[in-house]
């Protein structure tokens, strides 16, 4: 009996070009799936020395916002002379510095690197939160929360902005939700530990001027640990290898985003500030930030007024701050389980209206704790989803630059009017906070319906009337950004 053909006997039987295509399609089926391996093991180093990094430098940075409304509760009021609407005007004086230093500090960013400006406003945000351990009156936490805005006005801009020029667009939406998970973690631990720093009983500070001495040092401690850990842009990374370095830089370049060091276009800068897309996009962020600021400035305040201790309040701050942790993790999932940026945005929106009602409706602090609960969740869940959206449509630096600095800016101002919608006269209930908060989701829905619409006409125009590239240069090409024909915006 005559034995079946083997392996052997069927290359020797088939034609030797046959043979060799064969074997030439499997090596470089065997090359492709290598190369996969090694810029996914290249994007790990990147998530473990990068972006934690970014992360620490977040928490630290939500912690120092929070200080002082669990400062408020441990007396500084009382202690500074503070009458009336004096704390909302001190916890608002940061943002004005804030907002208009953005942008010229993202621009900073690409002039001296982010190893040195990142690290350099980390130290300097640190050190001015402890001069508030020194502040008397209410003259002297308006000055240092002015030089506080300035500070840590390109921080978050200029994180959102290296992970676009780090990472592929697939790939922003879940790195910006790790980036903002950082906040609500700033939430969960902040609270408790300024609860414990209350019990220092050394007589040359007030417990309340031990928080922000502590807390201030901590973080210009981390700024010095930034400058030897962060790197400007994969090229110049001391973990990753040539190889790994030359992967990275491919992979950028498929996607329209030529390393860090391309410099910005000042004639798409214009262009791009005049985005009503950028714009509708970033008012999620603001509309967003009214739930995340309430949070972390007054949660402890309105918990205070419920009947709690202030130890109490400022430990209990921290299950808010478990649930926008949960909320924001859950946010990098939403895009895939609702197949789009908008069917999410519309999800969270609705978690947020409903938590604002229940705290208009209701006298019972159980439920009233727990709305607190839902309304950490919807708003540190939309921080991942929004600025994901935004700088997932971002095709090249400039229009990265300009996304990350307005988007942020957007924010800041949703945070600068939180900083008065919680008065002392409103105490207990706050019904003028919570129904702003209310406000806030309802006027979400509607810029989230027009950021649909915006994204689904561009995406039309381009399908039917795409702009001639064969007679531009290569850098008039990488210059058009969003107006590539072979760019796509993300719904």
């Amino acid at each position: 009996m005559k034995d079946k053909p083997g392996v052997t006997d069927s290359l020797m039987a088939a034609s030797p070009d046959n043979v060799s295509k064969e074997l030439l399609v499997s090596s470089a089926a065997a090359l492709d799936t290598n190369a996969d391996k090694r810029l996914r093991w290249a994007f790990r180093k990147v998530d473990a020395t990068l972006l934690l990094v970014l992360i620490g430098s977040n928490i630290l940075n939500s912690m120092d916002r929070a200080n002082l409304g669990l400062s408020k509760v441990a007396g500084l009021e009382a202690d500074t002379g503070m009458r009336g609407s004096d704390f909302n005007v001190v916890v608002s004086m940061m943002y004005p510095t804030y907002l208009l230093g953005m942008l010229p500090s993202n621009l900073m960013l690409r002039k001296f690197g982010a190893r040195i400006w990142l690290s350099l406003i980390t130290v300097v945000w640190g050190v001015i939160n402890m001069c508030m351990a020194f502040a008397k009156n209410r003259t002297d936490f308006i000055l240092c929360r002015l030089f506080l805005g300035a500070a840590e006005s390109g921080a978050t801009p200029g994180a959102l902005m290296l992970i676009t020029l780090w990472y592929p667009r697939e790939m922003v939406t879940s790195r910006i939700t790790l980036f903002y998970s950082a906040f609500a973690a700033g939430a969960i631990i902040g609270g408790p530990i300024a609860s414990g720093i209350m019990k220092i009983t050394n007589p040359r500070f007030r417990s309340w001027e031990w928080i922000f001495f502590i807390e201030g040092l901590t973080t210009a401690s981390f700024g010095l640990l930034m400058f030897f850990l962060l790197a400007d842009y994969p090229e110049k990374s001391w973990l990753l290898k040539k190889s790994e370095k030359a992967l990275l830089k491919q992979r950028m370049e498929q996607d329209q985003a030529e390393g860090g060091h391309r410099p910005v276009n000042r004639n798409r800068m214009w262009i791009h500030i005049r985005d009503p897309l950028i714009y509708s996009q970033a008012l999620i962020l603001f509309c967003a930030n009214f739930g995340v600021n309430t949070i972390l400035t007054f949660t402890a305040i309105i918990v205070n007024q419920m009947g709690y201790s202030p130890s109490a309040a400022q430990a209990m701050q921290a299950a808010p701050g478990i649930c926008g942790f949960v909320g924001i993790l859950l946010s990098r999932y939403y895009p895939k389980w609702f197949h789009s940026h908008f069917a999410s945005s519309l999800f969270l929106s609705a978690w947020l209206i409903a938590a604002s009602s229940i705290l208009l409706a209701t006298t019972n602090n159980i439920a009233r704790i727990f709305a607190l609960c839902m309304l950490s969740f919807s708003s540190f869940g939309a921080i991942g989803i929004g600025p994901g959206w935004v700088m997932s449509n971002t095709g090249g630096p400039t229009r990265s630059a300009v996304s990350s600095a307005l988007n942020v800016a957007h924010g800041g101002l949703g945070a600068l009017c939180t900083s008065y919608i919680y008065r002392n006269q409103d105490a207990p209930r706050y019904l003028f906070g919570h129904g702003m908060n209310l406000f806030a989701g309802l006027l979400s829905v509607v810029m989230a319906i027009v950021a649909r619409t915006i994204i689904h006409r561009r995406n039309m125009k381009k399908d039917t009337s795409p702009i001639d590239i064969s007679r531009l240069t290569r850098d008039e090409v990488l210059d058009l950004e969003n107006d590539h024909p072979d760019f796509r915006y993300v719904g």
